[in-house]
């Protein structure tokens, strides 16, 4: 890659939310990938969610979100992900890059498909982000995949209307091509005690498991006028749900689910993760 070629450089590989070292990284992915038995009928894969925390917390689960992917599966992965860092508030985001880095390797952007999406809905465009809940993903993919392209789309605006606007979106850039993968990156309840947070999060993933998105953004945007945060990461599973079902999507399979508190002694206060596909 040459010099004057714009790359999103990891912010996040700092031995703390992931490794920087590339094979300590390239064994923790396989590990947590490994680590899951296969789905004997998820049948065909066309959208995922998983979680973005630190790998130490959530890789397991990750792992068992794309363990379905075989190398060579999907040419382009749509990945969205919320703005934590108010990044562009209102908005839907994307960074003006041409490959989006981590240690395992530099990953193209489809600019084609971006702008496509462009045409459909009014992205932002950046230079920089410090948003986290994109990048986590992206190890997992690299070592499933082995090669793909990214299209990555930050949610400012996690409304009902924008994740319907945004699924339309997808569905008119993506035009029946059946080479393209939708990723949702989501945690669930945040800072609960564990018995707490295992039954909000059963009511949360309901939504997912019936693909109803209308119902899930309701159930957490009433939520969180109460004060209470059940998904960071609502908006991007809804506006997958949108596409994956005019996309040929039927029915939406857990995978796994776990809390922080799996592999932390901290019960008192944790983050629920869950591995979901949504499959023809």
């Amino acid at each position: 890659m040459t010099n004057n070629i714009q790359v999103r450089q990891p912010r996040f590989a700092d031995n703390q939310w992931y490794s920087a070292s590339q094979p300590q990284l390239q064994a923790d992915i396989e590990q947590y990938l490994a680590e899951t038995p296969p789905e004997a009928d998820l049948g065909q894969v066309v959208g995922l969610v998983a979680p973005h925390a630190g790998h130490f917390f959530s890789g397991h689960v990750a792992g068992a979100a794309f363990r379905p992917l075989q190398p060579g599966a999907f040419q382009t992965v749509i990945l969205i992900g919320p703005d934590h860092r108010g990044l562009a508030p209102g908005q839907i985001t994307t960074l003006n890059v041409e490959a989006w880095r981590t240690p395992l390797g530099d990953i193209p952007v489809d600019w084609e498909l971006l702008e496509r999406v462009q045409q459909q809905i009014n992205l932002r465009t950046v230079m920089t982000d410090d948003e986290h809940s994109l990048e986590i993903e992206l190890p997992f993919l690299q070592v499933a995949l082995q090669a793909f392209k990214l299209v990555p789309l930050i949610m400012g605006n996690q409304s009902l209307q924008m994740c319907r606007t945004l699924g339309q979106a997808l569905i008119k850039a993506i035009d029946h091509r059946q080479d393209v993968l939708l990723v949702a990156s989501s945690d669930l309840s945040h800072f609960y005690d564990d018995a707490t947070a295992r039954r909000l999060d059963e009511g949360t993933l309901r939504f997912v498991l019936e693909m109803d998105a209308d119902g899930l953004i309701e159930h957490v945007e009433n939520a969180r006028r109460r004060g209470e945060p059940l998904a960071c990461g609502a908006g991007p599973i809804a506006a997958i749900i949108h596409a994956a079902k005019a996309l040929g999507a039927s029915r939406s399979q857990l995978i796994k689910y776990a809390t922080s508190a799996d592999v932390s002694a901290r019960a008192e206060s944790v983050v629920g993760y869950a591995a979901v596909a949504l499959c023809k």
